[in-house]
């Protein structure tokens, strides 16, 4: 059996269920924050990759740097000829949402971002590293 609320219990549990509450109204949640816009990094890229470790009359001091990024990923072949044991290392890349990318493996790798039309980064190779930027409005 169940016993009836009086008007008194009523109100008395609206004000328990509004809490210690100093008459204002709640406020709404705060919205959700929003997901950063995807924007599209496919296209070419051309820029400069400069000798960041390694001896400069072997690996050079600097080169041109061009890829051609479809379906947000790229590859990128990096000659080596100081290195008789693996004249070049090649480097498949997809770029993550957030523009990032990192690709190799062992000793060798290539990582960096492409975003709004730039892509930067280092390559580490069996010899030398580098730093490279390019964009993609960036002709050679």
């Amino acid at each position: 059996m169940t016993k009836p609320f009086s008007r008194a219990s009523a109100v008395s549990l609206v004000a328990c269920l509004m809490g210690c509450s100093n008459g204002e109204p709640a406020s709404a949640p705060a919205p959700a924050p929003a997901f950063p816009r995807v924007t599209s990094v496919n296209g070419s890229y051309n820029g400069l990759m400069q000798l960041a470790s390694g001896p400069p009359g072997s690996c050079g001091t600097s080169d041109t740097f061009t890829v051609t990024v479809r379906n947000n990923g790229f590859r990128f072949v990096l000659n080596q000829p100081q290195v008789p044991w693996q004249p070049q290392r090649v480097f498949t890349a997809t770029i993550a949402p957030d523009g990032s990318f990192n690709a190799g493996t062992g000793v060798a790798y290539m990582r960096g971002t492409a975003s709004q039309g730039h892509m930067q980064g280092q390559i580490v190779g069996d010899a030398c590293q580098f730093q490279f930027e390019a964009d993609s409005d960036g002709t050679f």
